[in-house]
This record gives C-alpha cells, sequence and structure tokens, in this order.
C-alpha cells in the first residue's frame, strides 16, 4: 500500500484558489487554544499533520491554518511518521475543531501495532467530563468502528464493519458523514455505512477541549500503540473517488455501479478476490449492461468504466499503474437476483406444500425486540412468484388480537394437515405467565381462515423443558402415521401430538441428544428411510447464525451430528443463514430450503429476508450436502399431478389344536413400499398392529377356547400415511371348520 495521499482533485482545486496566507502570518492557534478564524481553504480542510519532523512537540498544521498539534509525554519521530508507545503518549489538538461542522471527513494513514491492548481510540475528538467521554467522535481498530455522540458511549451513533483492522501494516482508515449518512472505508474500500442523526457541532455545542490523538476521551482507556504518518479532517464528505484516490490503493476498484433501474440491491465486492457481483433484478438482459467504475487517481482501467459488455459470464478489468507500477485484475459478473424469495421483511419461514401449491409461514419481521404480532402466510405455483394473503391468519395483541393468551413475539411458526384440517402452532409472549409459549389454530385450508385454541398447549411447565417454549415445528412420520412437534431454544425437545392434534401426549416428551451447538429451529424430513433434523446456531443476530444438521434412522433416534449444511457467504454479502425449513416437492426427489438472512443491505438481526435455495443429497451416503447460499434463489419447479400409491395387503389365515382347543392364526402381509398400520377382526376378537414394515408379515393367534369352530372369515383393514394423507383398504381370509379330538 502506498503512503497517504492528497486526492488528485483536491490537489487541482488548490491551485485555482488564491495564495493561501503563511503559517507565519496567520493568527496562530496553539494546540491549547481556539482554532484560528481563517479556519478552511477551499478544498474544505480544516487540519492535516504529515509527521515529517525530525524532532520536537510540535505537529505542524501542513494545511495552512496554523491548526498546529502538541506531542504530549515523548513520543518518536520515524522517518516521516510518529510512533506512539501505548503508555502515555500522544498529541493534543487545537479546541473547537467541529465548531459549526455538519460533515466531515476524518482520513488516517495508522500502523497499528500487534500488541495494541484494547479498548483504545486512534482518535478522540470532543470534550472528557470526571475521566469519561462526554461528546465526541473517535475512531477504534478493534472491531473498526467510528462512533459519534452527544453524550457518553450509551448513545453513540455507530458505523462499523464487523472485522478489525489488520495489525502490523499500514492501513488507511477514512470516515465521511453527509447528511445523516456515515461512512466507514479501509484502503479506500467502502466497509460500513449507517444513519447517522447529530452532526459534529452539536458535540459542546461546538466547544471541544479534549481533542487527541492517540489517547481516548476515557482515561481508563488504553493509548494507541503504534505509527501515524498522516491525518485529515475536512468539514465536508470527500466522494469515494477522492477517498479512493487519497489512500494510495491503486489496486481497487470504487464507486461500481450500473445506470438506469436495472440493480436489485448494490453491486456486492470482495476485495480479497477482486470480484464483483452485480445483483440485477430479474428480466434484465445480462449481455449487454454498461458497468461503471472509479480508480484512484492516475491508473487507467480497460475496458474503460461505461463499457457495454456481457456480463452472463465472468468478465476480466485490468487496472495499470502509470507509475509503472504492477498492473491488477478484477472480475465482474452479473447474477438474475431472485433473493429474497419473499419480498419484504419476514423471518423464520416453515415451507410447505399442499396440492398443487407451496407455502411460507413465518415471522414478521423490521420491529424492535422481534416484537411483531402478526402472522401472514404466501402462497406460490412455482417457488418463484409469491402472494401473501389479504390479511394476518393471526395476530397476537391480546384482546385486540384473536389469540386470546398471546401478547406480541409472533414468531417461527409451523403448519402440518392431518385428516383434511390444517394445524397451524405457534409461539408468542402469554402475558399471564410472562413468558414464551406454544398455542395451535386450526382451519379448513392452508390461507384459513384459523381459529386458534383458548389456551397454550405448551408452556415450559411440563416435565420436560427446554429455555424458552419457541419455534415449534411439526411432523408426521410417513411410517407410522403418528405427528409430533419439535420446539425449544438452548434445548431441544419433541414429543408425539395426540389424535386431535391440539395437544401433545406428555409422557412422550423428551430431550434430544446430540445436536452440537443446537440454539432453536429444529426441524425434521425424512427420506429413504433417514431422518434429517436441521436447527439453527448461534444467535440470530450474529452473522454467524448458521443451520446445524444430524440424521438417525428412526424419529427417536439417536442423531448423529454431521456438521453445518448452511452457513454465510460474506464474499456474496449473505450473512446469518439461518433458521430454515426443508421441502420435498411432491412426486419427485427434488428438495429445497427456505430460512432467513440478513437484509440487503444494512440487514441486522431484525432485518431479515426469506429465501429459498436447492437442497441436494450425496447419492452414495444419503446424506444431505452442504448448502450453497445464493442471491439468485430456487428456479421455478411447479408441483405436477401426482397420483397416490394404492394401498394393498394380503391375509391368509389357518387353524390349528393346541391341549384340545382351536387356535386361529392369521398372518398379515404388507406388499407396499412404505409401512402400514393394520386392525384384525374375528369372531374371536380384535387385533391391532400398530407397524408393518414395507414387504413385512406378521402372525397373530386367536385363541378360541372351543374344541371345535364353525369355518368362518377374518377382515383386515390397512391404513398407511401416503403422500401426506391417510389411505386405508381392506382383505379377507377364510378359513374352514376345525375339531380338536
Amino acid at each position: 500500500m502506498k503512503p497517504f495521499l492528497r486526492p488528485l482533485v483536491l490537489a487541482t482545486t488548490v491551485a485555482l484558489m488564491a495564495p493561501v496566507l503563511a503559517t507565519s502570518s496567520a493568527s496562530a492557534a496553539t494546540a491549547q487554544g481556539d482554532a484560528p478564524a481563517d479556519a478552511v481553504g477551499a478544498s474544505g480542510e480544516i487540519l492535516r499533520y504529515a509527521f515529517d519532523a525530525d524532532a520536537g512537540t510540535s505537529v505542524l498544521d501542513s494545511s495552512g491554518h496554523g491548526r498546529d498539534g502538541e506531542l504530549v509525554a515523548g513520543g518518536t519521530w520515524n522517518d516521516g511518521a510518529l510512533q506512539l508507545d501505548g503508555v502515555d503518549d500522544f498529541v493534543r489538538l487545537p479546541d473547537d475543531l467541529l465548531a459549526d461542522v455538519t460533515d466531515i471527513t476524518v482520513e488516517a494513514d495508522v500502523w497499528i501495532d500487534p500488541a495494541q491492548a484494547s479498548p483504545y481510540f486512534l482518535y478522540g475528538l470532543g470534550n472528557t467530563t470526571a475521566g469519561a467521554g462526554d461528546g465526541y467522535l473517535f475512531t477504534s481498530g478493534d472491531d473498526y468502528r467510528t462512533s459519534l455522540t452527544t453524550g457518553n458511549w450509551t448513545t453513540e451513533q455507530t458505523v462499523s464493519q464487523s472485522a478489525a483492522v489488520p495489525r502490523g501494516t499500514w492501513a488507511h482508515l477514512t470516515y465521511t458523514l453527509a447528511g445523516t449518512t456515515a461512512t466507514l472505508y479501509l484502503d479506500g474500500v467502502k466497509v460500513g455505512s449507517s444513519t447517522v442523526t447529530i452532526d459534529p457541532k452539536d458535540i459542546g455545542a461546538g466547544r471541544t477541549t479534549a481533542n487527541y490523538i492517540g489517547r481516548s476521551n476515557y482515561d481508563a482507556d488504553n493509548r494507541f500503540r503504534g505509527q501515524i504518518r498522516e491525518f485529515a479532517i475536512y468539514d465536508r464528505a470527500l466522494s469515494p473517488a477522492e477517498v479512493l484516490s487519497a489512500s494510495g490503493n491503486t489496486t481497487t476498484l470504487s464507486d461500481v455501479t450500473i445506470g438506469g433501474d436495472v440493480l436489485k440491491t448494490a453491486p456486492i465486492i470482495d476485495s480479497v478476490n477482486r470480484v464483483v457481483t452485480l445483483p440485477v433484478k430479474p428480466g434484465v438482459a445480462l449481455t449487454s449492461l454498461a458497468p461503471t467504475y472509479t480508480t484512484a487517481a492516475g491508473v487507467v482501467a480497460s475496458p474503460a468504466s461505461g463499457t457495454v459488455r456481457d456480463l452472463s459470464t465472468p468478465q476480466r478489468v485490468v487496472l495499470t499503474p502509470l507509475d509503472g507500477s504492477s498492473t491488477t485484475t478484477w472480475t465482474l459478473k452479473a447474477i438474475s437476483m431472485g433473493s429474497p424469495s419473499i419480498p419484504g421483511l419476514y423471518a423464520d419461514p416453515n415451507i410447505a406444500a399442499f396440492g398443487d401449491t407451496y407455502y411460507v409461514y413465518a415471522t414478521t419481521d423490521g420491529v424492535p425486540g422481534w416484537g411483531g404480532n402478526q402472522f401472514w402466510v404466501w402462497s406460490s405455483k412455482d417457488l418463484v412468484d409469491w402472494t401473501r394473503s389479504d390479511r394476518p391468519i393471526l395476530t397476537l395483541d391480546g384482546a385486540n388480537g384473536n389469540v386470546p393468551w398471546a401478547a406480541g413475539n409472533a414468531w417461527a411458526p409451523t403448519i402440518s394437515e392431518k385428516n383434511g384440517k390444517y394445524y397451524f402452532y405457534f409461539s408468542g409472549h402469554n402475558a399471564a405467565l410472562d413468558r414464551k409459549t406454544i398455542g395451535v389454530a386450526v382451519a379448513d385450508s392452508p390461507t384459513g381462515p384459523f381459529a386458534a385454541q383458548p389456551t397454550a398447549m405448551i408452556t415450559n411447565g411440563e416435565a420436560v423443558n427446554s429455555g424458552q417454549a419457541i419455534d415449534p415445528a411439526a411432523f408426521t412420520d410417513p411410517a407410522t402415521g403418528k405427528s409430533y412437534l419439535f420446539w425449544g431454544n438452548g434445548a431441544p425437545v419433541y414429543a408425539e401430538l395426540a389424535d386431535d392434534m391440539l395437544s401433545i401426549k406428555v409422557d412422550t416428551i423428551k430431550r434430544i441428544d446430540g445436536l452440537t451447538d443446537f440454539r432453536e429451529g429444529a426441524f425434521v424430513n425424512v427420506r429413504n428411510g433417514l431422518y434429517h433434523l436441521t436447527y439453527s446456531i448461534d444467535d440470530t443476530g450474529s452473522e454467524n447464525y448458521r443451520v446445524g444438521y444430524a440424521t438417525a434412522t428412526s424419529i427417536d433416534g439417536p442423531w448423529t451430528y454431521r456438521g453445518v449444511v448452511l452457513e454465510k457467504d460474506p464474499a456474496l454479502g449473505i450473512l446469518a443463514t439461518g433458521h430454515n425449513s426443508v421441502i420435498n416437492v411432491p412426486g419427485t426427489d427434488d428438495w429445497y430450503i427456505a430460512y432467513h438472512r440478513f437484509a440487503f443491505s444494512g440487514g441486522d438481526g431484525t432485518h431479515r429476508e426469506t429465501t429459498i435455495d436447492r437442497v441436494t443429497f450425496s447419492p452414495t451416503t444419503g446424506l444431505m450436502e452442504k448448502v450453497r447460499p445464493t442471491l439468485e434463489g430456487a428456479g421455478a419447479q411447479e408441483i405436477a399431478d401426482v397420483a397416490v400409491p394404492a394401498v394393498t395387503v394380503a391375509a391368509s389365515s389357518r387353524t390349528r389344536c393346541v391341549q384340545g382347543k382351536v387356535f386361529l392364526s392369521v398372518t398379515v402381509t404388507n406388499p407396499n413400499t412404505f409401512a402400514i398400520k393394520v386392525v384384525i377382526t374375528s369372531a374371536h376378537g380384535v387385533k391391532t398392529i400398530d407397524e408393518i414394515g414395507a414387504g413385512k408379515s406378521a402372525t397373530h393367534a386367536f385363541t378360541t377356547r372351543d374344541a371345535s369352530v364353525a369355518g368362518g372369515q377374518v377382515s383386515v383393514t390397512a391404513t398407511a400415511f401416503v403422500s401426506g394423507e391417510p389411505a386405508t383398504t381392506s382383505a379377507v381370509a377364510p378359513y374352514p371348520a376345525a375339531g380338536c379330538r
């Protein structure tokens, strides 16, 4: 990285100005006094320190405005840089530097010692009262952030990147504030943006007496340990091009965009791999796009900015510095951005298919404290075009809603169908118990109207509990037709649902072991006899929120952890990929995962979007392969008419004598590819066999208690849960008269 440079555009501006008064003729101001009246030139510079002295305690202002600083308690001049020891060295700046300043830029070229202790400020401009900050603007390198406040740390308005400034190497740091938009740059590249609602001039009503380089406005913080070789303040926000040129970074593209209304979100710049992804709206042709971009002054880009190119495949841009240094190659690519699948801020999606339609039930997001109180349902025929229900299917608002026990925190629902009824399970805040509980509502249609039960079905007061009774997920096992509910935060639990689907069989609640790092959001599927359980790891507010994966050969476990199956891709700006549900497209072996991530752009744990991507399985192990999160999202796939397989059953009977009594023996064979439940009815009793596996047989003997019986027949009724619906068939097995001597 080259040293900090003044922007070329600024140099041109200064050349056209009237000559600046020499420092000796200016109204000199010491670092302990007020700033001089001739505060700012046409370039907007308030001050600039080049740190090019050889000795002494004066830090000269090279802007010509006389705002010299004072080196306090030592420091070492080191070949165009100032080295501070992290113990007591710092630079004191003049008072009132921020008076009348609304927009601002602060730039610094720093080398942070690997041994730097935290917390620390690289610079702090403001005030200190009783050893604590009392209005200030500061930058720190751990994590890299800049904050502005008129009070203390509790009211800071911050822009940041979720990583520290690299140590042991020179780094160019820039903060700009334009109106209410704060932007953070590292080596000329934008790494963060945020909204700030106060101005620098608001600090101390313009009066600032604790302006430092290398020292915090909090006495208890550590001093800066490292070197600084340039520092500048402007009373305006430099443009991205100016920031890039000032950084001396000749290897990067900046301000990349495409004209016209074609981009769905801002370009995604991967500075590590030098790749720019241009997310365009669906339907825009990728073959004739004209991307524009900026390079540092003295760098030529080829092809030039604005050249029409076919970006349906990756294309190169070569940067050539005019000083003869090495060229740099970037890659541009455009993608048709179908994500998010569900427009707007929605999270915790449960995707399902009923008939020829897909449905997504989700948490309404964008509310502080996850305090949304409405559930909506979205429907689609093809996984791409989604329509939201006309009205919320449930509102959790106490007496003003339609769930009597619930007031807010409408979280993470799930849906299940059985016998033509639709059961909607959800969590909400139970005001009477002052904790989260789980309820259920019932409808005759996937879109409602839903009628909620008057009380919660799971209160977290059961014999086996989780950290919170949240995130229910319903699953009906096709092998048995039994339905289950999974839930929990911190500790996963599950239970069998009662036949009415409105309650759980309390004696069936169990903890689930084997789910490494489980946080919440368990979801279960089965494929070819292998059960797949996916769940969320970490906190939903963390960019590392991700999906863990375990398998079992029985719904009751044991579960084997298989690792993380879905996680963030920072190179694409995809963060916090969690709270999933998985669907098998009926009649196929095609699978998809619905999940949420931080919204584009500037999303966080309460600003999330729902998206859908494809799931694949290993042809050798049958395990779910790692999901690649995409910006494209799922492609279109309709649900074809699926013929429900017929259920068949075979039965035979015979008699035999045991100790002078006739026994009637009945054998039932299951020729299907799925399990069946059987009820055998005879003149001598009724027998239920809960499960006969595919291709298996079971035999039951009835005791007649008689020495002889007349001929007759037994009837066999077989029931299976096929393609989400119960199916029944029957058979008869005659037997002859028999007697025992």
